[in-house]
Parts: C-alpha cells; sequence; structure tokens
C-alpha cells in the first residue's frame, strides 16, 4: 500500500469522527420541532401490505383507493428511517369516502380500508420504538355530506352549506368549535399520537385555531401542530406560499437568482412541493434539467439551513405529476436509490448536529445559485457550499472566518483543505453539488497509522520470503 493510499485510508478513518462525536440519540434530543426533519405520505398510496382490508380498491382508477394500508406503513418504516426523517405526516385517517382522507364519514372510526384500531396503535408504537414520530392530519372542514354530523339533529345549525357531496361547517360557531377541538383531543389523546397538521383552515378564527393548539399540547410533550396553509396562528412552524415557490424556482435550474437560501429563518417550515401542489419534478423536467440532480440540489441544501425540512413521499424517486391524479401515485420502492443514499448521508450529518439543526448561520457568498455560508456553534463549526451554477467556482477564505492553522474537510467530495502561505482557505467545487466542509484541528499525517501500516507491510514482506525460500528448498528435494 503506498503512501497516497495511506493518507486516503486515514481519511476515511477520521471522518468517521463526525459520525461518534458530539454523536446526539434522539432520546436525549430537545422536544422541539426545529431538531425535526419530515415525511409526508399518504396511508393509501404508500404500500399495501394486507388484501384482507382491500374493500373497494381498484388500482386503475386513479381516483379510487390503492389498497395501502396502516401495516403497509409499517413495513416501510425502515424506508424513511434510512433516509434519516423523523417524524411521517400521514393524511387523515377517519372513515372516509376518499383515497386522502379528506372526506371523513366520521371521526369515531378509523377507515376500514386503512386498517383496525389495533393496527394503527402497533404502527405508532413501531415508529415511537424507531425513535420517530408520528403525525396525523385533521381537516377542520369540507366533510361528506353522509358524515354523522350531518344526520345528527342536535348539529343541524353546525352546517351552513351542502354542495356536490360536500358539507360546510360554521367555523364561527363556538359550539363547532368546541366540537372541533374535542374532537381533535380525543383522537390525539387516545392514540398516542405526537402531532396534528391541521388542514381546511379558510374561514377559521385564528383564536379559535389558537385554543386548539393549546388544548391538543396540554396532552402530552411534544405534540406539534403545523399546518400546510398559511394562518397567523401559533403554529410551531411557520408556512409560507412564497417561500415554497421560491425555492421551487430556485433549484429547478442552475444559475438562477438564490437569494431565498439565505433568508429562512429558524420557525420556517421548508419543502419544494406537497400533495396538493405540482411535484418539483415536473419544473426540472420541464427545464430539460436532470431532475434527481435538482431535488439532490434543493433538499441538500434544506437540511444545512436553519428551518424544519419537509419532504412529500416519493421525491426520493423523482415522483412526477401536475395534478393528483398524476402525483397521487402508489410509491414504487423498485427504483434507483440514487437520491434516497445521498439523504441518507446528508440528514445523518444533520441529525448528528446540533449546528446544523439550530446553530447561528454567516452569508459569506450569494450569488446566482452559488452560496455560501457558515454554520456555527461554540463547540462546532461547517463551511456549507451550495455550487448550483453551470460552472465550477472557487472562494478564498480569510482566518478571520475559519480561523487560524485548522483544516477543512469535505464530507462528501473527501477533500482536505489547508492554509495557504497568503492565509487563506481555498474551496473549489464542482458544478451542482452541495459540499460541507467540517472545520476541525489540523492533524498533518496520521503517524502512528502510517508506522503501524509500514511494519504490517515489513512483515508481509518477510512471509512471503520464507514461503519463497521453503518452496524452493522443497524443490531441490
Amino acid at each position: 500500500m503506498n503512501l497516497r493510499k495511506w493518507v486516503v485510508t486515514g481519511f476515511l478513518i477520521s471522518s468517521l469522527w463526525l459520525t461518534t462525536s458530539q454523536a446526539t440519540h434522539a432520546e436525549e434530543v430537545d422536544a422541539s420541532i426545529h431538531n425535526e426533519s419530515i415525511y409526508e405520505l399518504l396511508v393509501d398510496r404508500y404500500f399495501n401490505q394486507l388484501g384482507t382490508n382491500d374493500y373497494n380498491v381498484d388500482t386503475k382508477d386513479p381516483n379510487a383507493f390503492a389498497g395501502g394500508d396502516f401495516v403497509g406503513v409499517a413495513e416501510k418504516m425502515d424506508h424513511i428511517k434510512d433516509m434519516g426523517f423523523t417524524i411521517i405526516s400521514l393524511g387523515p385517517v377517519f372513515a372516509t369516502e376518499t383515497y386522502d382522507g379528506k372526506r371523513i364519514l366520521d371521526f369515531n372510526t378509523l377507515e376500514r380500508q386503512f386498517g383496525t384500531e389495533e393496527e394503527f396503535t402497533e404502527l405508532i408504537a413501531a415508529a415511537h420504538k424507531k425513535d420517530m414520530k408520528i403525525i396525523v392530519e385533521l381537516p377542520l372542514n369540507n366533510y361528506s355530506v353522509n358524515h354523522t354530523w350531518n344526520s345528527d339533529l342536535e348539529k343541524e345549525d353546525w352546517i351552513i352549506s351542502e354542495e356536490d357531496g360536500v358539507i360546510q361547517l360554521d367555523l364561527e360557531s363556538t359550539e363547532v368549535q368546541q366540537g372541533l377541538i374535542e374532537t381533535a383531543v380525543s383522537f390525539a389523546g387516545k392514540y398516542k399520537i405526537d402531532g396534528v397538521k391541521l388542514s381546511a383552515l379558510e374561514g377559521a378564527p385564528t383564536p379559535f385555531i389558537n385554543d386548539m393548539i393549546t388544548s391538543l399540547k396540554e396532552i402530552r410533550e411534544p405534540m406539534y401542530v403545523i399546518a400546510l396553509e398559511e394562518s397567523d396562528a401559533s403554529f410551531d412552524v411557520n408556512y409560507s406560499d412564497e417561500l415554497l415557490v421560491d425555492f421551487r424556482d430556485t433549484f429547478k435550474n442552475t444559475d438562477l437568482p438564490s437569494g431565498i437560501i439565505t433568508e429562512t429563518k429558524e420557525n420556517d417550515l421548508l419543502l419544494i412541493d406537497n400533495l396538493y401542489t405540482e411535484r418539483f419534478t415536473y419544473f426540472s423536467a420541464f427545464e430539460n434539467m436532470f431532475p434527481p440532480t435538482r431535488i439532490k440540489m434543493a433538499i441538500g441544501t434544506m437540511l444545512t439551513l436553519p428551518g424544519v425540512p419537509y419532504m412529500t413521499y416519493g421525491t426520493e424517486i423523482a415522483m412526477n405529476g401536475v395534478n393528483t391524479e398524476e402525483s397521487h401515485q402508489v410509491m414504487n420502492f423498485r427504483v434507483d436509490e440514487e437520491i434516497m443514499e445521498y439523504l441518507k448521508d446528508i440528514n445523518s450529518i444533520r441529525n448528528k448536529s446540533e449546528t446544523l439543526r439550530t446553530g447561528e448561520m454567516e452569508v459569506l457568498k450569494n450569488e446566482d445559485g452559488y452560496v455560501v455560508y457558515k454554520r456555527y456553534t461554540d463547540e462546532e463549526t461547517f463551511i456549507v457550499v451550495v455550487n448550483n451554477s453551470s460552472a465550477t467556482q472557487r472562494i478564498d477564505l480569510s482566518s478571520d472566518i475559519v480561523g487560524d492553522d485548522v483544516e477543512l474537510r469535505g464530507l462528501f467530495e473527501q477533500d482536505i483543505v489547508r492554509q495557504t502561505d497568503e492565509g487563506k482557505y481555498r474551496l473549489v467545487l464542482d458544478r451542482e453539488i452541495v459540499e460541507l466542509y467540517q472545520v476541525t484541528d489540523r492533524k498533518g499525517l496520521n503517524t502512528s497509522y502510517i508506522v503501524a501500516m509500514g511494519l504490517a507491510y515489513l512483515l508481509f514482506m518477510v512471509f512471503l520470503v520464507i514461503v519463497w525460500r521453503k518452496g524452493k528448498q522443497s524443490r531441490k528435494k
């Protein structure tokens, strides 16, 4: 083994330091949504493990049930875990007329095609065993005309309209508000879920939503409450349509304005699409770009920024679609895992680094897709380089930014950058790559490792000589 191989091997060994030092187990992490990353799916579209609950399944009809169930989500949970996501956000799971759970029939019953109460409870327990959390969606309005509340004479005043098989509730009514709060609290308390995603917020007064959030959080800690709709209510994270579009437009191609990358805040929900928008793949393909590369650039950047990353199921296989019929495809697990492996690596770093989750940020450069920023705490520093441009880029960083006589170790491209004679650190990165440089003390060559390898090499040569001599003696005899 030559010296170059020793050095490379030494680098690989030292790189493993990141996965062991400052490692934070999930149970030791503060119960804060800022330490989480969210994977969103629809139960019906994920994985069909049991055929016994396929009552009205028609896989050829994009608007019909496809057969996904609670047991299927539990069966494929390691797929989500391996990518590093810590929260699974399910759609509504109540008895419903539609595969996406939106046309609810009864809040007191789980959708039978998804599974039983026991299977749902086992799904939650399986997630908790893997240090993951489960969030369930609760729409505040737009239920089926066959909802149990619509046939309850005592709730006759709750309904303000019936159109196209959908009922509209009077969300200004204190009785309706109390009924919805009781429904949410009862469900969350019974099933030990870790959060609620509220939807169909239109017409819901902010004080009412805040009362629901407060009531839910009194059940247990943590109890996250989020929404993928803009609101002034006190959700755990802030959702913005504009932020979603800006991220999508920044990464659908190269050399595009990238100001949004450095404008994110700790309470922002970071995403490039959701279940009810066009898929990000559609926009990158429309630009004649390679979607897997575009997805790695976008999600890789989000996982190094302040905020809470949120990814729609199927993004890891570059699922495409313009409308729900196209984008609510049944998840395909037999595909190339290029994106998944990348997410696994970068999310693993984020999960083990408090710095990347909640540390400070200093912008060093931002120009048309080429962005460099520093994420740091008192214990750790990273330099993040996002080269979302069409050319190789270079930046020279001063010791005031990085420090004197340290090393910058690239965690993906595996290069080591040291201070030049002029006191600068020169970072050169190819096009369409996100790289994390960890700032560490300068180690130089691993002398003890090199001596040990040299000794092993010498002993091996001695062994070969002995074998050769014995063979020669045997031939003479």
